[in-house]
C-alpha cells in the first residue's frame, strides 16, 4: 500500500515539529550552561602568571624569593590589612619576603582614578594591582577577609584566610613553615 501526499506530508511536519522541539530544548539547555569554572589555587600549586603593576602604574613582578603572599579583593579585607601596613616602614614587606595582591578590578574607573589610586601611591609598600576580571580568580578568598599564601620554592606551602588582625600579624612575622 502506497502511502498518499497527505500522510506523507502530516508525517513530514511530526519530523519538523520533533526536530524543532529538539533544538529548542537544546537552545534553552545551553543558556544555562556555567563556563568552565576556574581551579582555585591550593598546595603545590604555583601561583598565576600574572604581569602585575603597582600603584605607580609600574610593572611590579613576584620576585623569586617570595616565601609569603597577601592576597586583598574587596574593602573590609583591605581594612585589615593597610592599617598594620601603614604602621611600618617602607621596605617591611620586602624584608619578610612577602608581596601584597590587591584584585580592584571591580573598583569603579573615575573611583580607581581620582580616591583609590592617589590614596594607594601615599602607602610606604607596594601594592601589586589586578585590574582586570578573571585575571586573579585562581585566588582563594572569602568576602571581609585575606588571603594568606605561603610558598616554598615557589610552590603555595599553605593557604590561610583570616579576618582576625592578630593572625594577618602573626603571619608577618613568622619565619618560612618547615617542612
Amino acid at each position: 500500500m502506497k502511502p498518499n501526499s497527505l500522510t506523507l506530508m502530516i508525517h513530514s511536519r511530526s519530523i519538523v515539529s520533533k526536530i524543532f522541539l529538539f533544538f529548542s530544548i537544546l537552545f534553552v539547555f545551553s543558556l544555562y550552561a556555567e563556563e568552565p569554572t576556574t581551579q582555585i589555587l591550593k598546595v603545590g600549586d604555583s601561583l598565576p602568571e600574572i604581569n602585575y603593576t603597582n600603584q605607580w602604574e609600574e610593572p611590579s613582578p613576584i620576585p623569586k624569593e617570595t616565601t609569603k603572599v597577601i592576597f586583598i579583593s574587596d574593602m573590609d579585607a583591605s581594612k585589615i590589612i593597610h592599617p598594620i601596613l601603614e604602621k611600618e616602614n617602607k621596605g617591611y614587606l620586602e624584608s619578610k619576603q612577602t608581596v601584597l595582591i590587591s584584585d580592584i578590578h571591580r573598583m569603579p574607573g573615575l573611583i580607581t582614578k581620582f580616591v583609590a589610586l592617589p590614596k594607594m601611591k601615599s602607602y610606604p609598600y607596594t601594592l601589586r594591582l589586578v585590574r582586570e576580571e578573571k585575571i586573579a580568580d585562581p585566588f582563594p578568598r572569602t568576602k571581609g577577609s585575606v588571603t594568606l599564601i605561603h610558598l616554598k620554592a615557589g610552590k603555595i606551602s599553605k593557604i590561610q584566610i583570616s579576618n582576625v588582625e592578630k593572625e594577618v600579624k602573626e603571619f608577618l612575622e613568622e619565619n618560612q613553615i618547615k617542612q
